[in-house]
């Protein structure tokens, strides 16, 4: 049973954690006073956290070619150690250099290789398409998740903050899909492109309208993009993660504590599934990654899956 409520002037006790975009308003740490907002509560209490579980892992990418964008660190990282695990060969794609160079070492990999990659750069992206085909060999894979957000207020987003994220979250990752799936055709390659969307991209963030409009975009050209590209048996999915430990996370735990004075790391806490009880970790929004860029979900197109533990209905 859910009960509905609205904020009064009284500090609402503890609840039960909630989905990463209503944790912090739907808890102590937000009084009545910095937001009028509808709550709610269960009546059922809280279970323990749900422990992240082992995967069996099989090579079901023995000898392909994928590429990943955004694979310095957090999902994309873990995507491209596991696809590597599975057999693929990778091409691990990212602007911070340091970062990819460690990533690259950390893998111990002879078929896994980095590459610089500014998707605000239409340049960069057509020549780190073409350096992981010279790589690779071909491509039989794509996975989009490179992305930055700007927390501000929705009505002072500026101008050049809207065109910086539209250009890496929706125009990089629509160019390098083009490219990639151009590749594809050509080879005559049966391939899979996957992107990182997110919740925010289905439910919004308020104080992240541009990159939340950016997922939605995604989410669209993901269904676009798959009807484009059936007739060339490329199948094209999106994930919408939520509540996954990772430093953009943290970048928001910060954000989100400068508004209502609160400790990063009290909001951090907050931020997690409500069915989980917990942060979901990168390495379970990979799992989902690899099945979709598999011949297993074949019949699964033009999807946005949501990977955010439950909080996301539809």
């Amino acid at each position: 049973m859910a009960l509905r409520c609205r904020l009064s002037n009284q500090r609402p006790s503890r609840l039960p954690p909630c989905s990463a975009l209503d944790a912090l308003l739907r808890s102590d740490v937000l009084s009545s006073d910095q937001a009028s907002i509808i709550g709610s509560f269960s009546t059922r209490p809280p279970h323990r956290p749900l422990p992240v579980r082992d995967s069996v892992r099989f090579k079901a990418h023995e000898g392909k070619g994928i590429l990943v964008t955004g694979a310095a660190g957090g999902i994309g990282r873990a995507t491209a150690h596991l696809l590597a695990a599975e057999g693929a060969r990778v091409a691990l794609a990212d602007i911070r250099s340091d970062a990819l160079d460690a990533a690259v070492a950390e893998m111990g990999s002879a078929d896994a290789f980095p590459i610089r990659l500014d998707l605000a750069d239409p340049a960069s992206i057509a020549a780190a398409v073409e350096a992981a085909e010279a790589r690779l060999g071909r491509l039989n894979g794509l996975v989009n998740c490179a992305a930055v957000v700007v927390h501000a207020d929705p009505l002072d987003t500026s101008w050049a903050d809207w065109e910086r994220i539209f250009r890496i979250n929706l125009f990089g990752a629509y160019e390098a899909s083009r490219l990639v799936a151009k590749s594809m055709i050509g080879a005559g390659v049966r391939g899979a492109i996957v992107s990182v969307a997110s919740e925010a991209g289905k439910k919004g963030h308020v104080d992240s309208l541009a990159y939340s409009a950016s997922k939605a975009g995604l989410i669209n050209m993901t269904r676009v993009l798959s009807a484009v590209l059936a007739p060339h048996d490329i199948n094209v999915n999106c994930v919408c993660p939520g509540g996954v430990a990772t430093d953009m996370l943290r970048e928001v735990s910060v954000a989100y504590g400068r508004l209502v004075g609160a400790r990063p790391d009290e909001v951090f806490s907050q931020l997690i599934s409500s069915q989980l009880q917990r942060h979901i970790e990168p390495i379970e929004v990979a799992r989902t990654i690899s099945f979709l860029l598999g011949d297993g979900a074949v019949i699964v197109r033009g999807q946005a899956i949501n990977a955010d533990g439950g909080d996301t209905p539809y």
